[in-house]
């Protein structure tokens, strides 16, 4: 008799065990069939909620996700991340309001963002390596990054989604983290914000700068020289923003062609730089500064017509350098104030 109520026993609990499962899996299979990819409206990317509405509630918000497409694939990201490390996008998050908690040490050095970035842990950066004990050490909940090499590796710490570099100009680097870290409201506000100082920016500039004239940007090096276009170095604030002009050669072989910055020789200068405006930044680690000294010192530099009118102005490295957005909408600024300077 025991023996018999032993097996009925072990029987009924093997049912209920069966029966949770399956209503486990049922669970599980409405849930995924009731959700579906569709394109993101801020940008080139794919964004799904998986919890749902029901979820969403029974969650509280706190296990939310959804997933994200992008250069690598398709990730599981929470719909309303808390603890994010920036690789290379710390200015899109800043001009949001979200502050990373961890991000490459490369942005730490520039000015236009030192306030701001006060109190994010450094993590390495891309040319000298990243720190991923770091990294783990942050307990991320997401990571965003530009680099391939470590892509896989930042995948096992966290969500990973990779972003490559300059793919987006900074208002469209707003509506992606604006879709990507919930803060769409913000990057709306952002914009009316940017567009009016554009607006405002450029009615200042254009008094001093007249539409006929053209400029052009060029970057000396401790061994070299470039000319830059609209993706660096201040380009996207002076001719995208601002609509100022490059000369014809520049267009064509930089702008045209899509490239951030294009090398040239010393002698080709006049070819380049046969503007009514040049703006100069100089490297100046390892040499850059003496080597600059020599090459403005120099009969091809003397004979632009920019600098034989003196309408040569200082590009300063680490104000122009960077392309984020919190750095653009400071930029603006800074190149208003440097052109009225020259007008005292």
């Amino acid at each position: 008799m025991k023996a018999q109520q032993k097996l009925w026993m072990t029987s009924l609990l093997l049912l209920a065990v069966f029966l949770l499962a399956a209503c486990g899996n049922n669970s599980s299979n409405a849930n995924t069939a009731s959700h579906s990819t569709s394109p993101s409206p801020s940008a080139t990317v794919a964004s799904t909620d998986t919890t749902g509405g029901s979820n969403a509630a029974s969650n509280s918000g706190e296990n939310e996700t959804r997933e994200f497409e992008h250069g690598k694939g398709v990730t599981v990201i929470p719909a309303n991340p808390e603890r994010v490390v920036a690789i290379q996008y710390t200015g899109a998050m800043l001009a949001l309001g979200v502050k990373p908690v961890g991000a490459d040490n490369e942005w730490a050095k520039y000015p236009l963002l030192e306030q701001e970035w006060a109190g994010i842990e450094h993590v390495g950066d891309s040319w000298t390596g990243l720190n991923l004990e770091k990294i783990v050490e942050l307990n991320p909940d997401l990571i965003v990054t530009h680099v391939e090499d470590t892509y896989e590796a930042l995948s096992k710490i966290a969500p990973t989604i990779w972003i490559p570099w300059l793919q987006y100009d900074p208002p469209g680097q707003i509506a992606l983290f604006g879709d990507i870290l919930g803060k769409q409201a913000e990057a709306e506000a952002w914009q009316k914000q940017f567009d009016a100082k554009v607006a405002e920016t450029k009615q200042t500039v254009g008094s001093i700068i007249g539409e006929d004239k053209t400029v052009t940007i060029f970057n000396i090096r401790p061994a070299n020289q470039f000319i830059y276009g609209n993706k660096a170095m201040g380009g996207y604030v002076i001719y995208d923003l601002l609509d100022l002009k490059a000369p014809e050669i520049v267009q064509q072989e930089v702008i045209d062609k899509g490239l951030g910055q294009l090398e040239i020789s010393l002698e080709l200068l006049p070819q380049y730089a046969n503007s009514d405006y040049v703006f100069l930044s100089v490297l100046a680690n390892d040499g850059g500064t003496e080597r600059a000294a020599e090459v403005t010192e120099g009969a091809i530099w003397k004979n632009l017509p920019a600098s034989g009118n003196n309408r040569v102005f200082d590009l300063n490295w680490d104000t122009y350098f960077t392309t984020d957005p919190l750095s653009t909408m400071k930029q603006l600024d800074a190149f208003a104030e440097l052109l009225q300077a020259t007008q005292q």
